[in-house]
């Protein structure tokens, strides 16, 4: 039998499936059949469904060889049979597995009962059992759960940048309807307050989408802060080299599709004096899959850290974690409604981890009589149009920089 074998592997490889095996004649007959497709085999011995060997029964004298396998036509029935025993294989694997994770939940009820309570809130399974598989046997629900979310809360990666202190160059990138514009707009605020609006200039080199630059005019205007409309990257390169320490640049993007994305940073080849990051914007309303589309595809622009938008219009946060605990990148900001500066925070993973866990969340901290300030004379931000005469006082608050390229190295400015 041995013997035998050892020709079933020399001839059709280490994937052959022994179907059978009798004594016929003093002889020992063993079918074997190949997997469909299997790699290195040749077209003739994939055509082959079976191969018979036969060995003497009794061993070999030494030096002597048994008789070469003989290779049979396909039969039907065969082939039949190999689907079947696919099949079992299959099932017999899938049983296990289920059994499993019966015996583990009959051992461990109250962490079956943990890890089934984090599924129904979008979790995946392996991120829902291993966060489960910390709870003690001899805990009581409360215990278990508090303990579940201090490890789901300490698992989120967060980032708080040091480029809105000193300055720079910030760029903000990301897929379409994200909530990009919004988000700079955003930050830009936090700045202003933070440090006055000649502190902070806004870029924007989205010249596809509609609106795109009457949108951050309009908050420029109101925010008293200068914006300009750049053509390219080179542009930008030769605004940021008379940059002030401390200042800070804005850049919004156009929003491209994941099979879009460049090769390179927008950054790359840029003068090291410079400090220059690219953050990715990511919505909490995307679903997983395409989520890790988003992350794989932007990682080529190396971003340095992640702001998570809309949240309040998220069902479930369950889904989006389980896919940003598997990726390397902070979370800096979050954003959860309309307004444009009271629902915009730096990221607590605390009050994540219980918005995704579908718990109460804690009070939210009063406006100050600044941002109440601020959060009213921007509202028309976000809001309904406004009258003909509103916009026109608000064009004529404040200019818009344009600049185009006239000549090499040199531009004009309207």
């Amino acid at each position: 039998m041995r013997d035998a074998m050892r020709q079933v592997r020399e001839q059709q490889g280490d994937e052959a499936v022994i179907l059978s095996s009798r004594r016929v004649d003093g002889w020992l007959e063993v079918v074997a059949a190949l997997e469909d497709g299997d790699a290195g085999v040749s077209e003739r011995e994939q055509q082959a469904a079976v191969n018979a060997v036969h060995a003497p029964r009794e061993a070999p004298a030494s030096g002597s060889r048994a008789p070469a396998a003989s290779a049979w036509p396909a039969d039907p029935e065969l082939v039949a049979m190999r689907q079947e025993l696919r099949d079992l294989r299959s099932l017999l694997t899938r049983q296990h597995s289920d059994n499993e994770a019966a015996q583990w939940a009959a051992r461990h009820p109250l962490a079956a009962e943990c890890k089934a309570r984090l599924m129904d809130r979008g979790f995946s399974e392996s991120l829902a059992r291993s966060l489960a598989g910390s709870i003690l046997d001899d805990s009581t629900v409360e215990q278990a759960w508090e303990r579940l979310r201090a490890r789901l809360s300490g698992a989120i990666a967060t980032r708080h940048p040091d480029i809105l202190d000193e300055g720079g160059v910030l760029a903000l990138v990301g897929p379409t309807g994200v909530g990009k514009t919004t988000t700079l707009a955003r930050i830009a605020l936090r700045q202003i307050r933070r440090m006055g609006a000649d502190s902070v200039t806004l870029v924007t080199l989205d010249s596809q989408r509609i609106g795109a630059t009457r949108q951050l005019q309009a908050f420029a205007t109101m925010a008293g802060v200068s914006l300009r409309v750049l053509q390219g990257v080179r542009e930008l390169r030769d605004m940021t080299a008379r940059l002030d320490d401390g200042h800070l640049v804005l850049v919004d993007t156009a929003g491209q599709a994941p099979s879009t994305v460049g090769d390179e940073s927008l950054f790359a080849g840029w003068p090291g004096r410079v400090r220059c990051e690219s953050w990715l914007v990511v919505s909490a309303t995307t679903q997983a899959a395409a989520l890790r589309r988003v992350l794989d595809a932007f990682r080529k622009t190396e971003p340095t850290a992640l702001v998570l938008t809309k949240l309040d219009e998220a069902e479930q946060l369950g889904e989006t974690l389980s896919v940003l605990l598997d990726q390397h990148l902070g979370l800096t900001f979050v954003s959860d409604g309309q307004r444009i500066a009271e629902d915009f925070h730096r990221v607590e993973t605390g009050d994540l981890t219980r918005r995704a866990l579908g718990e109460e969340r804690r009070a939210a901290r009063g406006m100050s009589r600044d941002e109440r300030w601020t959060d009213e004379t921007l509202a028309d931000f976000t809001s309904a149009p406004r009258s003909e005469a509103a916009r026109r006082t608000s064009r004529d608050a404040g200019v818009l920089e344009m600049i185009h390229p006239v000549g090499k190295g040199r531009y004009a400015t309207h």
